[in-house]
């Protein structure tokens, strides 16, 4: 079956990290986050995908290629502006328009169960339907009512305010092909604010359906922090890449690690790291291949990127280690 992920956008929520990496490449436990979607995809018969690609399309494609690594057979449409998430897959009809096909985020890390959302869709013979979650904050995300069969009777997208229940999106969908002749040929359009809201109002079998399985939006810093540690711990039914050591702890090929140094699960050791002695790692941390984490440092619930240069001494927390800068949840820290 045939697949849009997409990859188009520009990440702002994740500045100043998106400044330096497109957000399906930023690492979680040393993978790039559109990886997890990829083999994610290729689990469920999804082999067929598309991403559509701008911002910083290039590295992306230079990354994953033709997709063969993940399992999937992927190709590129490349845009010569944001054309919103529903505009995006309008450019993609000639792939996608002659099969019920899915659509999903590729900075979304999810194990949610694809093919109990193909069967639901094709039970409730829906012209489009979306994967469902519970959420405490509504603000950035679209919040739907169903009627116990799953019909859709409201979608609100990102209210502000009061919200009319913490039932949320996901950005994973199935939809028929009829679905592309509601949107506008090369015309910005996105489905939470144009295709949604047109589709509950014309009463059109449109399904929410509650999925079994794992999903958290990569929309922050923190949510960064905690995607490492719930890989880590397995809490994601996905594949992590290591020697597994004890529950949690993760040790890459090659990895030095002083029998005087800590490593507390959750925690990643890249290949080729060196840990030197009385260093701690741990609480989620994930260290890049090659890093060195040096003689009395402590890295907690901390990611290192590749490139990127810990100094000696220091207890780092909550924080992302880039070549070019540090991201703290706590700015003040330091």
């Amino acid at each position: 079956m045939k697949a849009l992920v997409l990859a188009a956008g520009v990440g702002e929520r994740m500045r100043p990290l998106t400044d330096e990496l497109p957000k399906p490449l930023l690492p979680i436990a040393n993978r790039p986050v559109m990886g997890y979607i990829l083999e994610h995809l290729a689990r469920h018969g999804f082999t067929e995908v598309v991403a559509n690609l701008y911002y910083r399309g290039e590295d992306i494609a230079a990354h994953f290629q033709d997709g063969a690594a993940h399992g999937v057979e992927l190709r590129y449409s490349w845009e010569d502006r944001l054309y919103g998430s529903a505009g995006g897959t309008k450019r993609c009809q000639d792939f996608l328009g002659d099969d019920t096909f899915l659509v999903i985020g590729s900075d979304d890390l999810t194990d949610m169960d694809l093919t109990a959302l193909l069967r639901l869709h094709r039970e409730a013979g829906a012209i489009a339907s979306i994967g469902l979650v519970e959420v405490e904050e509504t603000s950035q995300f679209g919040i739907v009512v169903t009627e116990e069969d799953g019909r859709i009777k409201q979608f609100v997208e990102k209210p502000k305010g009061y919200s009319p229940s913490k039932t949320a999106n996901t950005q994973i969908y199935l939809f028929e092909p009829e679905i592309l002749d509601l949107i506008p040929p090369d015309q910005v359009w996105d489905y939470g604010f144009n295709v949604f809201p047109e589709l509950v109002s014309s009463g059109a079998p449109f399904y929410g359906f509650s999925l079994p399985g794992y999903w958290r939006d990569i929309g922050s810093v923190a949510d960064y922090l905690v995607g490492q540690s719930d890989v880590l711990e397995q809490l994601v039914q996905t594949r992590v890449e290591g020697t597994q050591t004890r529950p949690g702890v993760w040790i890459g090929e090659g990895a030095e690690i002083s029998p005087q140094a800590e490593i507390s699960g959750p925690a990643m050791i890249g290949r080729s790291c060196r840990v030197e002695a009385g260093a701690r790692v741990g609480g989620g941390t994930s260290a890049a291949d090659g890093v060195v984490v040096p003689a009395g440092t402590c890295l907690w619930n901390t990611v290192v990127w590749s490139g990127a240069r810990v100094l000696g001494g220091e207890e780092i927390r909550d924080c992302v280690i880039t070549p070019q800068r540090r991201v703290s949840l706590h700015p003040t820290a330091g």
